[in-house]
């Protein structure tokens, strides 16, 4: 049975597996990403690869690898990650001089997801599903009919005019992801002084209806609600497919931020607001790698 190299770069965690063509995970190991510098974040990937491959008996057999990485992806290559804090990074050309029985193909995450789903997983009985993750930033991805919509749609760094008044001449701007993602919204606490470790205590503390916390769920439902509301008006969408970390609370949230998004929308013609779970959730940058790899050999 095939089998490739799949490399999931994501801003928090890296990930690197060994999939089947029936994307199956055989083996995998995860370390915290590192930031910075791109020479040591090549050398942790290739040492992984290298650790994957290890008594791996019919390691010449693999020839692909399948990279889902974090940021502004364009022709095979890493232009800009942000959460990465790193800029160009030519990790596909350094992986092929190292392994050069393989071939390297990379995505961006969200898209690498985002097919994934709309073929396998919890998107493939849709025609216009759109994938939102929301873990450590926040990522988009489109497929109409089954075709990947492949533009860098870096939604998270949308800019969100937040905690300003009429009048007021000091206009506070953030990126999307700064207050609203998993490590946003540690930072959405941080500026309403609250003190939060990650964003399960807070949903804990909502969940406990915390009087602070519950006014900061508000604001954080009704800026998600205005993003997620805006993609729907623009792609009118039959499915929104949820994925990332913060769904772990999605018990907290899931029905509030339904209810405010497809409030936003009601006065437009396009359809109701749809929430869908992820069906590979926290493996669907792995999977995606894998997809990337196997779509590219055949």
């Amino acid at each position: 049975m095939k089998k490739v190299i799949a490399i999931d770069l994501g801003a928090t965690n890296l990930r690197v597996a060994l999939v089947d063509e029936q994307l199956t995970i055989i083996k995998c190991v995860r370390e915290k990403s590192v930031h910075k510098d791109e020479d040591a974040l090549y050398e942790q990937i290739k040492r992984m690869i290298e650790e994957i491959l290890a008594n791996v008996s019919d390691a010449d057999s693999i020839t692909s690898i399948g990279i889902s990485a974090a940021g502004f992806v364009h022709e095979n290559e890493i232009k800009f990650s942000p959460n990465l804090e790193i800029g160009k990074f030519d990790l596909c050309d350094r992986l092929e001089e190292d392994f050069p029985n393989m071939k390297a193909h990379m995505a961006n995450d969200a898209n690498c997801s985002a097919l994934v789903e709309a073929l396998y997983g919890a998107g493939k009985n849709y025609e216009t599903p759109i994938f939102i993750t929301i873990s450590s930033g926040i990522g988009v991805g489109v497929v109409n009919h089954k075709h990947l919509i492949n533009l860098p749609l870096e939604c998270g760094h949308f800019y969100v005019n937040y905690k300003n008044t009429v009048g007021q001449t000091n206009i506070r701007f953030y990126e999307l992801e700064q207050i609203c993602s998993g490590n946003g919204i540690v930072n959405l606490c941080k500026i309403n002084n609250l003190e939060v470790e990650n964003a399960e205590e807070f949903f804990k503390l909502v969940l406990a209806r915390d009087k602070q916390a519950r006014k900061i769920y508000d604001d954080w439902l009704q800026i998600m609600g205005s993003f997620i509301s805006n993609l729907q008006v623009t792609f009118n969408s039959d499915a929104i497919v949820l994925s990332g970390g913060v769904m772990k609370s999605k018990v907290v949230f899931y029905n509030d931020l339904l209810s405010v998004s497809n409030a936003f929308v009601a006065p437009f013609p396009v359809r109701k607001i749809k929430f869908v779970n992820a069906q590979f959730d926290q493996d669907t940058g792995i999977i995606g790698g894998a997809a990337i790899a196997l779509n590219e050999e055949d």
